[in-house]
């Protein structure tokens, strides 16, 4: 049987992907304890933040997926990677109407509650106000660095990024193989935090490398061809070394990540080849465990909207509530228990209002919109 990273092994992925946010916007450092006494059981406070701050990888996972999963549709629609200035234009036009769709709802009802019942407010006043409320909401904060409503959704901004690369990457691609991930190094390298203090700048090219890498794996099948691969002939005795070898890798690249030396040299690099490399780990080892992989799945599927919406739960919203039950377990059960019932009450409006329709039918017409605008010719008309 041919082996296939399918949907449901992305979604067991991004289920992790979660879980691993929620401990790391929760518990990762005492600023994030909002000043209250946290347990961490028989974990020292110190061991416990080592691990949560680790488990921002997620954002790379996110991100690899994205573009993982766009070069998936892609060959799936163009076998051979070539992209005319029609099929760009569609691409362009329904991915980013179907990721800006995703996240109005969310917004909305993220927003409204926090201005009617709260009083915070970081979009200012008078006309800043609105230009920082439709900068975020069109996803955009994070690319031009104005105010968002909260820090959390800087990445709407990296995956419009990505979406936007994907058509010059696969075109890379086609041209230079495996070199495409070339200027996807150089960039990064030449952005680096030492010499730019812009954090909306770090943000947008910190996970670069997370884009070529998705379109190799993707039309290579790396993933695939690694699970397949067997260092014995016995599979179960080739299973085992495979683990005993791979987590030992998986614990070095996690200490290595966290040493000076990584992050003056290495910084780039390894924010997109650790949450890579645990990727496949997670489809090596964990993937194929019947229930553990259900219940992961799950929460991939509501992964977004928990990405949208937990900030609210923890800081906002319910602050003392969450870190007044004072042990690092219940914290993060309720921040995720309560992030993934509002996430339910999102998909149940969105189905009410028949938003998936809208949408579609919104990215559809503008899909059509920019191939009539690539047709007219510019002398003539």
């Amino acid at each position: 049987m041919t082996l296939n990273f399918s949907k449901n092994d992305t979604l067991v992925v991004k289920g992790i992907a979660i879980i691993f946010l929620v401990f790391y916007h929760c518990l990762s450092s005492v600023d994030r304890l909002c000043g209250y006494d946290v347990s961490f059981g028989l974990m020292p406070q110190k061991t416990a933040m080592f691990i949560f701050e680790s488990m921002n990888i997620c954002v790379g996972m996110f991100a690899f997926l994205s573009s993982y999963g766009l070069t998936k549709s892609i060959l799936l629609k163009y076998k051979t990677l070539d992209l005319d200035k029609y099929s760009v234009s569609d691409f362009l036009s329904k991915r980013t109407i179907s990721l800006l769709g995703s996240f109005f709802i969310p917004y909305v009802i993220c927003v409204v509650p926090t201005f009617l019942f709260t009083d915070y407010n970081p979009y200012g006043k008078d006309i800043s106000f609105v230009f920082n409320l439709l900068a975020d909401m069109l996803g955009i904060s994070g690319i031009i660095g104005s105010q968002l409503m909260i820090g959390t959704w800087w990445y709407m901004g990296f995956a419009l990024v990505i979406i936007f690369l994907m058509p010059l990457t696969v075109k890379l691609y086609q041209h230079f193989g495996i070199f495409c991930v070339v200027p996807f190094i150089i960039i990064p390298v030449l952005l680096n935090p030492n010499f730019f203090s812009s954090k909306a700048l770090v943000n947008m090219t910190r996970w670069l490398l997370t884009i070529p890498m998705g379109v190799i794996f993707a039309d290579l099948k790396i993933f695939e061809r690694s699970k397949e691969a067997s260092p014995t002939k016995n599979k179960i005795l080739g299973k085992l070394i495979k683990f005993i070898v791979l987590t030992v890798v998986l614990v070095i690249l996690v200490i290595f990540r966290r040493t000076n030396w990584c992050e003056k040299y290495f910084f780039y690099f390894i924010s997109s080849i650790l949450p890579v490399y645990f990727i496949y780990y997670v489809y090596e080892f964990i993937c194929g465990i019947p229930i553990i992989n259900m219940i992961l799945a799950f929460l991939g599927k509501h992964s977004s909207n928990i990405f949208f919406i937990h900030t609210f739960v923890r800081y906002i919203w319910f602050k003392d509530i969450t870190y007044s039950l004072g042990n690092w377990f219940l914290i993060f059960g309720f921040v995720l228990g309560t992030s993934l019932i509002l996430s339910i009450a999102v998909i149940i409006v969105q189905k009410l209002v028949r938003w998936d329709k809208f949408t579609k039918f919104l990215s559809n017409k503008t899909s059509k919109l920019c191939g009539k605008l690539l047709e007219a010719d510019p002398v003539n008309s």
